[in-house]
């Protein structure tokens, strides 16, 4: 019996160190993805990558290396090449040279890679980064030959490659979604602006023209047509101070998210017989830059299209802050219209307000909600996660 216990005790000691080790290298990871996750610059992700591999692994020296994907194979005239690591150990001269042999082995063989070189004293164990058949670069850890990498270590790297390939592809994607929808935005600002703003000033001109031809004629007639064309000419104004004010939000970050929207409900409906409410339910706390713009952007031009196209009498908002996640709900008691047809019109291109809506939430991790009846108001939620 004592045998027994004595046995399983060593046993359990023996586990207990590669227990630990694992519960290192899933704390790492997770603390890399919390990282990745928080950072609001896809160029930020490269330096991460590295900065962890460096930290984790104890190695002498860390350098990914990114490439372009050009029919599956890499393009290494436009490679980017980050290092975490002392400059004086293992000089850039060396292992520079060397890369892009590896690199093909690497991506050929579709596995790590160790290979020593006798002369500099050093080893090298290169990991592959690529998701699925696209070739994103590799990860190398250098080191002297009496320097040996740990199981879990040359694990994480291994798992830290893929890791990156993921991320820097996730980043890619937000990058060019942040695109897509910054030309849906200026595509919406620049309809808006010819239906709007310029068929204003087209009428003020062809008035003014009209003025000049009947001033000695009719100048009576002449001073009243002035009055109309002076109150079109303040509108334009008007309009044009929205959309300056809609590229440069500059009272979210003086106001707060809820400030900001209750300045602009006073603003838009100063001239209109309407009332307006903003309601704040939860703990306001901080929430991330873009998630905040994403909420008042949609805010804002939920309650523009209402007052546009609705006419109602009344408008409300309302922000509740959860654990989770905000929520952004905008409500008014206008003519309403069909969201089927008008979600058709928008993906077709005939308007873009639903769909630039739905993009930009989607683009900040989050969902949209519209419900709407004509003669029953429409109703707007937007949710997104924190």
């Amino acid at each position: 019996m004592r045998r027994l216990v004595s046995s399983r005790r060593n046993v359990f000691q023996r586990l207990r160190p590669a227990a630990h080790r694992q519960n290192r290298l899933v704390a790492s990871l997770n603390e890399v993805s919390a990282t990745v996750s928080g950072a609001r610059d896809p160029s930020e992700v490269p330096d991460i990558i590295v900065d962890a591999a460096k930290r984790f692994t104890g190695t002498e020296k860390v350098v990914l290396y990114l490439f372009e994907d050009i029919d599956g194979q890499p393009c290494n005239s436009d490679a980017e090449v980050f290092v975490r690591g002392a400059r004086d150990e293992h000089v850039e001269s060396w292992w520079h040279e060397w890369l892009p042999q590896v690199t093909d082995r690497v991506l050929s063989e579709g596995r790590p890679c160790v290979e020593t070189d006798s002369g500099e004293s050093a080893w090298v164990l290169a990991v592959p980064v690529r998701v699925k058949d696209r070739h994103l670069g590799v990860l190398c850890a250098i080191n002297s030959v009496k320097h040996r990498l740990r199981e879990e270590q040359t694990a994480f790297l291994s798992i830290l490659g893929a890791f990156a390939a993921s991320s820097l592809e996730n980043a890619r994607l937000a990058e060019d979604s942040r695109y897509s929808l910054l030309a849906s935005e200026r595509e919406r600002i620049a309809r808006e602006m010819h239906d709007g703003i310029a068929q204003s000033l087209f009428s003020i001109s062809l008035g003014i023209e009209v003025c000049k031809k009947q001033v000695y004629r009719d100048p009576g007639s002449v001073a009243g047509r002035l009055d109309e064309l002076q109150g079109l000419l303040e509108g334009s104004m008007g309009e044009l101070r929205r959309y300056i004010y809609d590229l440069r939000p500059a009272k979210l970050q003086e106001l707060g998210l809820a400030g900001a929207i209750d300045y602009w409900l006073k603003e838009i409906t100063s001239k209109e017989k309407l009332s307006s409410a903003i309601e704040t339910n939860g703990t306001v706390r901080p929430i991330s830059a873009e998630a905040e713009a994403c909420l008042y952007r949609v805010a804002r031009e939920a309650v523009t299209n209402a007052v546009k196209h609705g006419s109602p009498t009344r408008i409300s908002v309302r922000i509740d802050y959860a654990p989770e996640a905000v929520t952004l709900v905008v409500e008014d008691n206008g003519g309403g219209f069909d969201v089927r047809s008008a979600m058709a019109e928008s993906e077709t291109g005939v308007t873009v307000g639903l769909q630039s809506l739905h993009e930009r939430v989607r683009g900040a991790g989050g969902g949209l909600a519209i419900d709407s009846t004509p003669g029953a108001g429409s109703r707007l939620c937007a949710r997104i996660p924190c």
